[in-house]
Order: C-alpha cells, then structure tokens, then sequence
C-alpha cells in the first residue's frame, strides 16, 4: 500500500440499513460476507482533502449496485458494471473535503440470490501521491489524443460527411470491408441520426454498399419492401411508427427510393433485423396456417396469440416483453414444421406466400426464444438480428456489402456474453466487418422517462463529458467535428496506454432518468478494440418528440 496519511475503512452490515456498531478493519485486509437480497451493506472512508483511493467489490454469485456519498450525504457516484453477478465493481473517490465517505453496496434486486462480496482497497494515495496522479493521467490522455488525431479527419460542412467532399480516412475504412456497424450514442440525437445517414448516402454512392440493416422491425420493412424498390407506387402499412428514429427512417426511405428509381438496374435494399415489433408477422403467419393446416392449428395458434401480442406490445416501451417456455416451444415447433413442409407448401401456395410465412414465423421463433431465456440453444437477440444480416448478404447474387445500423452497444466488436451483433459479424468476416461509434460532447437527446407509468417522453440533458472518458479525450483530438479511423489487426496494438484499457464512452437507453449521475451515461469500452473508428460531435440537440404515440400500459402477468 502507499499514502502514509490515508484513513480507515469501516465495514457495517445488517438486513435493510447500516448498524450503529460498524467492524473496523485495516486497509490491506479484504473483507468478504455474504450477502442475501435484502441486505444492505454499508463502508466508511476517512479521507482528507486532496487523498484520493480506489476500491472494489468482488460480487461472487451476486449482482450488486455500489454508491459512494460525500461526508454531507450528496451522491457522487453509482457503479454497476456489466459484469453480471461475477466480477469487480471498481470505485475511485477523490476527496475535495475532510471527512468520512460512506459507501453502500446493495443486491441490484430483491430476485438475486444469495452471494458472496469482498471489500478490498486497491490503492490509496496522499494529497502529493493523488496531485502526481492526475498530472501523469493528463500526460496519458495528451499521449492518446495524439495518436488518435494522426488518424482523424475534420468532418465536412461541421457534421456529416457530404458525397462530394474528400474524407479519406472513411473512404479507407469502406475500402476492405463487407459489412460497416453504424453506431450511435443515444437513440434521439439529431446530429448524430444526420451523421449516420450522411455515411450511408456516402457508402452507397461512392464505395459500392447496397444493403442497409437496420436495428427496426423486421415486419414493417418486410411489407414496405415494394415502395422502398419503386415496384409500388404506394407503401403497405404506416410510415409513422414508435419514436426512435422516426424522422430520419422517413428520410432514409425517401432516398433509397429515389436512389432505386433512378437506378432500376443497381438497386439497394433496405431491411429490418428486429423480431420485435412484429404485429404484422402474427398477422401474415396466423392466416398461412389456417389456409395450409386447417382450423383445428389456427385455434391453438389463436389461444397463444393474446400472450404474444402482449409480450410485443411492452417492446415499444421497454417493457415487460418476456414470454413462456410453453409459446416458445408452440412457435418453435411451428418454424420447423414448416422449413420441413417447404416442398409441398411451395408447390400448394407459390414461393412467395411461403417465404412470407416462413420469414414471419422467425421472426415470432426469434422473439419467444430471447424473451424465455431457456431452452437447450437459446440465443440472445443480437444473435438473431446477425442472422438476419449474414442471410440478407448470402441470399444476395453478389453478396452486396452491408451498412449495420444500431446502437452502439450493438455495433462494438468487443465480445460480451450476448453477443453483440457487431462482434458475431467480426467473428463472421474477421477484419471484414468494421464499427464506427458516434457520440458527442454535451447537448440533449430524446428519450423514455424511467419509472413513468404513462411511459412519455422527455428530452434528456447531459452536460460536457469528465475528462477521464472516452470523450474527454476525443475533444482534445481537434476543435469541431471529425472522425478517427484506426482500422483493425496490428494497427490497434501499436495504441497509447489510455486506449489500451476500458474507458467510459456515452451510453444512453432508450430509458433514462433525469436523476441519473454523470458517470451512469457511460459504460466501459476498450475503444479500439469495440470499434474501428469514432465520430465525434461536440454538441447535439433532441430530436422532435413525436405527438402521437399510443400510451401503452405497464403489463400485468
């Protein structure tokens, strides 16, 4: 240990509250108890200003939630790491104020189990050891930002890349690759939707791509298909729906639509690789099979329905969408029955009918496997929206190239225990498939207000990012707008010691709480790991809320 003046740490548990007589113990012992779902676990830091320690909580079979509080009470910081109920919840406090810090470690829910915590100090410093510590993590962040600017390129027009101005770093990172993730921050930015659009303007006409994925229905963009390739002079079904990328999804539909009339010989697709949102699968599937196997499966199919459109219905709310392991079976034996009854099905009711219900019964498969969570291959849902790109590429003549469009948390290329899909495609394509982030500086976003029963929307307000963040360190690259391309393979070993570990990159839901601390907008990446290139916007505004969305009510089961 180092910091000859550091304080002690204090340890107190009891069922819902610290107890009055908290056990002591010295900074270099851990201490390690269990801990049941009611229980609250409370420690106390003695610092003085200017000394400064870093912590962890080894959770051991339990997910736990850690908060650290001032000496007048005042929250600092929340930690809940990705990490499930295994692994470290690391903790830095810097003290500005004499006093003693408490912190409080809790089970994320009442429905974890019972499991095991170990308190430790990792480090702890003086006034001159934290002063020498801040002074050398400048010089790091210095270092990165340097090596990131001797890749990066200024973003033309301030924000998006225009088709006929030079940027050169995203005409190479376009240049060996299959599929491109386009990543974003928050799902109710405009800039960086304008962003993301501008790239795939950009990617279709001047760098070959004719595939765009998008993290949306499938369904929708099934039946909209014929408008979107000027076949029909009219779209199927609304082209209004949910609030998460309405007006550029119009915008984007409107040019490749265009684009395909005034190019009837080289035309790009446009696809949905979301099972959710799948009203018109339940529609389209319902009727092929009370036509292909009569009644008595139509009735069967009729008595699940009710519980599948209520699962799908709570997805447009970050709702309770989860379903049993009984319509999971029920739907997946449906999907093999007829993959297996494909040669008489087509001959009986035409290619296309059966296509249809083949693509609506996986998209109702998909769904009922991620949302029962069982089964003995149960695949998460950037699995499926994987799939859906890797098919949409292999059914093509020419296998086209791919733009992915999600959020960032589904375009990194950094393995978790659910994928994501940007890492299923590298696993895929190797260096063939590349991510692009986007995130920004402060501004504002649409989005769900947490906790609300009535589930509005609100526009949400984050203010300039800490400087030990991925941001932070992007804004010292250039002033303005611009992208950093790195690239994939050896390139990224040759990286600075900052962009060598995890650092805090923007990270807003689709759920969001105007309470929530500064550092709950972050989760950590190793940035040239999880992706290949950044855009990075100073500052953003929200998106318009739309004024007529339904109010869907919380499910009750």
């Amino acid at each position: 240990m180092i910091g000859t003046s550091f304080g002690k740490l204090i340890l107190a548990a009891s069922v819902t509250v610290a107890t009055d007589n908290p056990i002591r113990f010295e900074p270099d012992r851990p201490v390690s108890m269990t801990l049941a779902p009611t229980q609250r676990v409370d420690a106390i830091l003695t610092l003085r200003a200017g000394e400064s320690a870093d912590l962890a909580v080894l959770q051991e079979g339990i997910d736990v939630v850690v908060e650290a509080h001032a000496p007048d009470g005042t929250l600092l910081e929340s930690v809940d790491s990705p990490n499930g109920r295994q692994g470290d919840e690391p903790l830095s406090l810097f003290a500005t104020v004499d006093g003693t810090y408490r912190i409080h470690v809790q089970p994320i829910s009442a429905n974890e189990p019972e499991g095991r915590i170990t308190f430790r100090i990792v480090a702890s410093r003086n006034a001159t050891q934290t002063r020498r510590l801040l002074a050398d993590r400048r010089r790091a962040r210095l270092e990165a930002a340097s090596w990131l600017r001797s890749w990066n390129a200024a973003l033309p027009s301030g924000r998006v890349p225009a088709n006929t101005e030079p940027l050169r770093p995203l005409d190479e990172l376009a240049q060996g690759a299959q599929v491109i993730g386009l990543g974003e921050a928050t799902h109710g930015s405009r800039e960086l939707n304008d962003f993301r659009l501008a790239v795939v303007q950009r990617l279709v006409t001047r760098n070959g791509f004719r595939l765009v994925a998008l993290e949306d229905s499938a369904s929708r963009w099934r039946a909209l298909e014929p408008y979107v390739q000027g076949e029909a002079a009219n779209p199927v079904g609304t082209l209004e729906w949910g609030w998460i990328g309405r007006r550029v999804r119009r915008e984007l539909l409107d040019w490749a639509r265009q684009w395909n009339l005034e190019h009837p010989n080289d035309r790009i697709r446009i696809i949905g690789v979301d099972p959710q949102d799948n009203l018109a699968s339940r529609e389209q599937l319902g009727a092929f099979l009370e036509q292909a196997y009569g009644s008595g499966l139509a009735a069967q199919w009729r008595v699940r329905l009710a519980e599948l459109a209520a699962a799908d219905e709570q997805t447009a709310i970050f709702g309770d969408s989860g379903t049993s392991q009984e319509l999971r079976q029920f739907v997946m034996e449906i999907a093999a029955q007829l993959a297996g009854d494909g040669p008489l099905l087509r001959r009986r009711f035409g290619d296309r009918a059966y296509e249809d219900a083949r693509s609506a019964a996986g998209d109702l498969a998909a769904f009922t496997d991620f949302n029962t969570g069982s089964g003995a291959i149960g695949h998460s849902r950037d699995w499926y929206m994987a799939l859906a790109i890797l098919r949409a590429i292999d059914q093509g003549r020419t296998r086209p190239k791919a733009v992915f469009w999600a959020h960032n948390s589904h375009v990194s290329a950094a393995e978790t225990r659910w994928g994501p899909t940007g890492a299923l495609l590298r696993q895929a394509f190797g260096c063939g498939y590349r991510a692009l982030a986007s995130t920004f500086g402060a501004g504002a976003f649409v989005t769900q207000l947490a906790g609300d029963p009535d589930n509005r929307l609100i526009i949400g307000q984050v203010r300039a990012p800490a400087d030990e963040t991925a941001e932070g360190v992007l804004r010292l690259v250039r002033p303005g707008a611009h992208l950093t391309v790195w690239g994939c393979g050896d390139t990224v070993n040759q990286a600075p010691a900052w962009l060598q570990a995890d650092r805090p990159l923007r990270w807003i839901g689709g759920i969001y709480s105007p309470t929530t601390l500064p550092s709950g907008n972050y989760r950590p990446y190793r940035l040239t790991v999880a992706f290949d290139a950044i855009a990075f916007i100073p500052e953003v505004v929200a998106e318009t809320i739309p004024p007529d969305l339904p109010r869907i009510p919380a499910r009750q089961r």
